[in-house]
């Protein structure tokens, strides 16, 4: 008994269905929402990571100060030419450097400023990071503006310390 067997193979069709309204406001929800929480920190992350532009840039300037001290009776408070021939700017003009000295005390002490410009200048509380060297001790400090005032948490977050 040979039965004719017929194989029926089910042939079915995805159309491709777009999106529904409510799948899409939904999505783009989800992205505002990611975004929202995501860019703060990515924001201040760039912030940080330009402001290594400075500190390193800090430690150029302090030691061509001790390089130029070693032959001069004293520190000097002008940066560029005549002084220790270094640009008042990082780089990517991010900071502008303040650089002085007070009368009477030039042989031993000296101050440096980093003052954010520009789109850095959003980096508050870290917009000016200072260095201050007297009779042998080094002293950073940081704020939002000219006192340079933040605590010691902070200013330990601004120059990237633990």
């Amino acid at each position: 008994m040979h039965g004719h067997h017929t194989h029926r193979t089910h042939h079915t069709h995805h159309i491709p269905r777009g999106w529904t309204l409510l799948e899409l406001v939904v999505v783009c929800g989800l992205i505002a929402l990611l975004s929202t929480l995501a860019l703060p920190s990515y924001r201040d992350h760039v912030l940080r990571s330009r402001r290594m532009e400075a500190l390193s840039a800090l430690m150029q300037i302090e030691q061509a100060q001790e390089r130029r001290r070693s032959f001069q009776p004293s520190y000097t408070d002008i940066l560029g030419a005549g002084g220790l021939d270094l640009p008042a700017t990082t780089p990517n003009g991010l900071y502008q450097f303040n650089l002085s000295t007070v009368v009477g005390t030039e042989s031993s002490a000296y101050s440096i400023t980093a003052i954010a410009q520009g789109a850095q200048a959003d980096d508050s509380p870290c917009q000016r990071l200072g260095v201050t060297l007297s009779a042998g001790s080094r002293q950073m400090v940081s704020g939002p503006d000219a006192q340079l005032s933040n605590t010691a948490a902070i200013n330990r977050r601004c120059w990237g310390q633990p």
